[in-house]
C-alpha cells in the first residue's frame, strides 16, 4: 500500500512539473525565451549605415531597431513588435494567428511589413529633420483592412492595444524607457538630447520600418526592357514560364504590383463595384489603380475587412493586396492564414473562388458568373516556382534588420 502511494505521489509530481514547464514555455511562445536573449541590445561598434542604403539617419534607425525588438514596450515585458514580425519570415510570422502579450489570440494573420516607407522626403533625418506629420507623409494602405493610411499614426497602435502589447498608456511607456539605461545614449545619438517623448519614439520606429524596403531581385514588374532582361537571366526555363503565366495569361500583376506598398492611397466614395467605396492607389506615373479586393474566399465573409471600417455593404470582405516580395517565406497566407502553401493559394484562384456579392469584377465573366481560372497543375507549379524567386536573402538575414537582443 505504501509503495502504491509513493508511486501515485511520484506520478502527480511528474505531471505537475510537466504542467509548470508547459506554462513557462507558453508564456514566451510569442518571442524568444529569456535564456535566448540578452538583457540589453548588442550593437556593432560602428553603426550600420542605414543612411547610405536607405536614406535614413543611421542613429535614428538604430534606435528604431532597438525599440522594435524590445519587449519592454509591452505591458508585461514579454512581447515586442518583432515577436509577431520576424526577420526570417520577411517581418511576417509563420503561424496562423499570433497571441498578444497577455495570451489573447489575435484574429488576423500578421502581415509582412516590408515596403512601408511612408515618407515624401528622400532622406529621413532626426536632428535636422521634422517629426512625421500630415504634410510629410505619404498615405499608404496599412493593416489588412486599410483602416489606417499614415505610418506616423500606425507605429504605436499595437503598443497600447490591449490585445496586442497591452502597454497601459504612452505615459507609462515613456517612464519605462526613461528607466532603461541604454536608451539615454540611443536617444542622445538620434536626437542630440536624451529627452524621450511619444513623438520621438514613433519617429524612430518609423525610421527603422522605412529601411524594411529591400526589394527582391526578380520583382514582378520592371521599369525597362534592359532591367527585365537582367532579371530573366537569373531564372530557369521553368521559372520564366511561370513569370510569363503570371504576367500574361493570368495577368496576376494587375493586382500584385510591387510599387503598391509605397504609393499614395485615396478613397473614392460610392465608387467601385456594387455600391462599395474604392481604395485607389495613385502610382508615381499618376495612374490610379485599386489595391483592395474581395477575392471570393467566402460566400458570406465572417470577417468584413474594409466593410467593418466603412459600414458600406459593398466593402464587405474586401482586404488589402499583400506584396509578393519574399512571399515564399511569409506562409500561411491570406488575412486569416487559411492557406499553408503557395500551391493552395494558386488553387484558390484556379477552382476555389466563391460567389459573393462584393466579389471583385475581374473574377466574374461577362454573364456575371464566377470566373475560376482553371490553372493546370503544371502551370500552377511554374507560377509557384517563379514566386519563390522573389526573394532577397540579404533582407532576411542582414544584421541591419535583426533582433539585437537575440543571442546567436
Amino acid at each position: 500500500m505504501k509503495k502504491s502511494g509513493f508511486i501515485l505521489f511520484s506520478l502527480i509530481l511528474v505531471a505537475f512539473a510537466v504542467v509548470l514547464y508547459s506554462c513557462k514555455k507558453e508564456s514566451y511562445s510569442f518571442g524568444q525565451n529569456p535564456e535566448d536573449e540578452y538583457s540589453e541590445p548588442v550593437l556593432p561598434s560602428q553603426t550600420h549605415d542605414y543612411a547610405k542604403k536607405h536614406g535614413v539617419n543611421s542613429d535614428l534607425a538604430t534606435l528604431g531597431r532597438v525599440l522594435f525588438f524590445d519587449k519592454k514596450l509591452s505591458g508585461n515585458k514579454t512581447t515586442s513588435c518583432g515577436s509577431c514580425h520576424k526577420q526570417e519570415f520577411a517581418f511576417a510570422d509563420n503561424v496562423k494567428f499570433n497571441r498578444g502579450a497577455d495570451g489573447h489570440e489575435l484574429t488576423r494573420n500578421s502581415p509582412s511589413i516590408q515596403g512601408l516607407k511612408g515618407f515624401k522626403v528622400d532622406v529621413i533625418d532626426s536632428i535636422n529633420g521634422s517629426f512625421p506629420n500630415r504634410t510629410n507623409q505619404e498615405e499608404i494602405l496599412l493593416f489588412w483592412d486599410g483602416r489606417q493610411r499614415s505610418m506616423a499614426d500606425m507605429v504605436l497602435n499595437p503598443v497600447v492595444n490591449h490585445k496586442e502589447m497591452n502597454m497601459p498608456d504612452f505615459a507609462t511607456l515613456i517612464q519605462t524607457l526613461k528607466a532603461t539605461n541604454y536608451y539615454v545614449d540611443l536617444f542622445n545619438k538620434a536626437y542630440g538630447n536624451n529627452e524621450i517623448t511619444q513623438e520621438k519614439i514613433a519617429f524612430a520606429l518609423q525610421g527603422f520600418l522605412a529601411c524594411l524596403n529591400t526589394k527582391a531581385e526578380n520583382s514582378p514588374s520592371t521599369s525597362s526592357a534592359q532591367s527585365q532582361s537582367n532579371q530573366d537571366a537569373h531564372l530557369t526555363a521553368f521559372e520564366k514560364t511561370g513569370k510569363k503565366l503570371f504576367h500574361e495569361k493570368y495577368n496576376c500583376a494587375t493586382c500584385h504590383d510591387p510599387l503598391a506598398p509605397v504609393a499614395t492611397t485615396v478613397f473614392v466614395p460610392n465608387g467601385g463595384y456594387q455600391g462599395g467605396s474604392t481604395p485607389v492607389v495613385t502610382m508615381p506615373s499618376g495612374e490610379k489603380i485599386t489595391f483592395m479586393f474581395n477575392i471570393g474566399l467566402d460566400a458570406t465573409p465572417k470577417d468584413q475587412g474594409l466593410g467593418a471600417i466603412t459600414n458600406i455593404g459593398g466593402d464587405k470582405g474586401v482586404f488589402k493586396v499583400p506584396t509578393l516580395q519574399n512571399i515564399a517565406v511569409t506562409a500561411p497566407y491570406m488575412h486569416d492564414g487559411r492557406f499553408a502553401t503557395l500551391e493552395s493559394v494558386v488553387e484558390h484562384y484556379s477552382h476555389g473562388i466563391n460567389d459573393t456579392r462584393t466579389l471583385a469584377p475581374m473574377f466574374r465573366n461577362l454573364n456575371g458568373s464566377v470566373k475560376n481560372l482553371n490553372i493546370s497543375t503544371i502551370e500552377r507549379d511554374a507560377i509557384v516556382a517563379f514566386l519563390k524567386t522573389l526573394k532577397n536573402d540579404d533582407f532576411l538575414t542582414s544584421p541591419m534588420y535583426s533582433n539585437p537582443f537575440k543571442k546567436s
